[in-house]
């Protein structure tokens, strides 16, 4: 895949995880047009492994099934199983101090660019909140409408962010750390697919509920 290609996959999945994953901007907003916000680069970074990585994600479901059997993650977790998104879909990242990590600057360039998304920066705190212009949610309800791509990405981010709902960056940190091919890997090692033991995990529940 070339650079360009590589940054506007990027681009798109990160407009979709604002879009569908951020949350209404509470009070007076720190951005006159924003109508989504992301509010720590921690939270964005696993929100994006979990979009990025299906069989992780399904794992985190099939984990909070385990803990409430009511919720109705098994089915959600199910379904990407029984797909070929766990390869298909697979964008594999690398783990570094504080778990999956990539440099963010360069796919959120052209959201910045195009007047479709802002970042701002706390200066007592340094933390860095993402906030989704009108533009953007316009442009993301487009792409969903008109792409299969836009559609997916739609669709998964909009379920990521429903199970990160109230969660903060470090609350999601700790559910990713669950698994130990995710919390045993090493600094600048990537951390690998596990989407046939989630098969076989999601087989196992699936024989016992029946």
């Amino acid at each position: 895949m070339d650079e360009i290609t590589r940054q506007y996959r990027d681009a798109l999945r990160l407009l979709f995880i604002l879009a569908r994953a951020g949350d209404v901007p509470a009070g007076k907003a720190t951005v006159p047009d924003a109508v989504r916000v992301v509010a720590s680069e921690k939270k964005l970074q696993k929100m994006d492994f979990w979009v990025r990585n299906p069989d992780h994600f399904a794992y985190a479901l099939l984990q909070a099934h385990n803990d409430d059997a009511s919720a109705g993650y098994l089915a959600i977790a199910q379904s990407i199983a029984d797909s070929e998104e766990p390869e298909l879909r697979r964008d594999a990242m690398l783990k570094f101090l504080y778990g999956a990590y990539e440099p963010l600057d360069t796919a959120l360039a052209p959201l910045f660019t195009y007047g479709l998304a802002r970042m701002v920066r706390d200066r007592e705190t340094r933390t860095r909140a993402y906030f989704l212009l009108s533009k953007g949610l316009e442009r993301a309800d487009q792409m969903a409408a008109e792409m299969s791509e836009g559609k997916w990405y739609s669709d998964r981010a909009t379920l990521v962010g429903d199970f990160c709902k109230g969660k903060s960056g470090d609350e999601l940190a700790r559910w990713q750390y669950r698994h130990p091919s995710y919390s045993g890997a090493k600094h600048g090692e990537t951390i690998k697919s596990i989407a046939r033991e989630v098969r076989q995990l999601l087989a196992s529940a699936e024989a016992v509920d029946e």
